[in-house]
């Protein structure tokens, strides 16, 4: 196994701020290419391309961008979501800090596919640095001529707003974004309709995420059919993948999809577990993926192998854990982060995370009972299946597949309550 830099071929090889320096190392081909070609025929690129979203859903690119396309309503949005706040996730900042002309790149050819003159870049609150950098970076593309007005002598302009989050998990998802960009509560809601028909401001919008948005350029500088070399024909391109945990090695890896297993990931780029200790779990989509056991570590790295296996590979932010840890304190660490970050709007979530939260607290603190398993399982079926958004639907996979996998955890921690 070993990387294969494309989204990253660039960071570290240029100043963040040094727009001459990206144009050097071959950047802006795919912006020019795209401004060249009719709006559709960018989007069908990105068709052909089979490139799918990044920050977790995996929802077909171009299906999005044109079924905004398509619509009549005016004014179209694109929002860059940076909001990177999946557990174990930490790909986007790279991007962002170290090669933020491509991200930039992408959001143009992106806002010009779509006919959106208004773009917004959605920062994660706590990336301070990242947004001092981006509203710098945005000076200089206005200076430049990429912003705020007609884009290389096409009839086309668009301008971009950088906005800092403010704070909560939830803003990750799409409409609580688009909530938070209207200055209310980010909150999720109903689909549909979706962002694509009532987006921002109620107008038809894209929301996509850094590393989406980064591929974007690499397809319109090389085009679909060189892009689809790369990775497996139902899964092309490569993945951004966030390690850490107990391994020696954290860090972001690119790797192509399908060309490694997650032990490979854990040995080779991890350089092992961390105390050499054997894997008991990992988590390959981030804190609200399934647990998967020892024995699926010789799946691929692919979105596929690894929803057979049990789990999903969400953002890829691959978490790993030795054994000697106990699947109770994993869950208790879990539950206190998703319980704070809960928004509230449905109760499934709101009432469910809450209640699970109580019951791990006295499973670890050996209060617990049998009768607080059967209702682990069934708070955590109930919030999968009646929670409006991907968080309540997907905070219970943790547990779920932890009282399937690791039920000698629980057991060594009950205190059977008298009936």
């Amino acid at each position: 196994m070993q990387e294969r830099r494309i989204l990253t071929q660039r960071v570290g090889q240029y100043r963040p701020l040094d727009l001459r320096g990206y144009e050097t190392l071959g950047g802006m081909q795919g912006l020019r290419r795209a401004l060249a070609m009719p709006r559709a025929s960018v989007i069908d690129e990105i068709k052909r391309s089979g490139l799918t979203g990044r920050g977790g859903a995996g929802f077909p690119t171009a299906l999005k961008w044109a079924s905004t396309a398509c619509e009549k309503q005016e004014p179209k949005y694109f929002i860059c979501n940076a909001d990177e706040g999946e557990i174990g996730t930490h790909k986007d900042k790279l991007l962002l800090d170290h090669d933020p002309w491509s991200v930039l790149e992408g959001i143009l050819i992106a806002a010009y596919a779509l006919g959106a003159r208004h773009a917004f870049l959605y920062i994660k609150g706590e990336y301070q640095d990242t947004i001092h950098l981006w509203q710098e970076l945005v000076a200089e593309a206005r200076g430049a001529g990429l912003l705020g007005k007609l884009l290389d002598g096409s009839d086309f302009s668009t301008d971009l707003l950088v906005v800092g989050g403010r704070g909560p998990y939830i803003a990750g998802e799409e409409f609580a974004l688009i909530a938070s960009l209207e200055t209310r509560r980010a909150m999720s809601r109903l689909k549909p309709p979706y962002p694509s028909q009532e987006g921002l401001f109620g107008k038809p919008t894209v929301v996509n995420n850094v590393e989406t948005i980064a591929n974007v350029p690499v397809i319109m500088a090389g085009g679909a059919s060189e892009y689809r070399k790369l990775g497996l024909e139902q899964e092309p391109g490569t993945r951004l993948f966030s390690l850490s945990g107990d391994v020696r090695n954290p860090g972001v890896y690119e790797l192509e999809l399908g060309c490694g297993t997650l032990r490979e990931l854990i040995d080779v780029m991890g350089g092992g577990t961390l105390h050499g200790r054997p894997v008991k779990a990992v988590q390959p989509g981030g804190g609200t993926s399934a647990l998967l056991a020892p024995r699926s570590l010789g799946c691929l790295l692919t979105a596929q192998a690894i929803r057979q296996a049990g789990s999903t590979i969400g953002t890829a932010g691959t978490i790993v854990y030795e054994e000697g840890r106990s699947a109770v304190d994993l869950l208790r660490a879990l539950l206190e982060f998703y319980g704070a970050e809960s928004c509230g709007r449905c109760m499934p979530c709101r009432i469910g995370v809450a209640k699970m939260r109580e019951m791990i607290d006295r499973l670890a603190q050996g209060k617990g009972s049998s009768e607080d398993l059967k209702r682990l399982h069934e708070i955590g079926t109930a919030c999968i299946a009646a929670s409006t958004c991907g968080m309540g639907q997907a905070f219970p996979l943790p547990v779920l597949s932890a009282l399937s996998l690791f039920p000698e955890d629980f057991e060594a921690v009950l205190e059977e309550v008298p009936v």
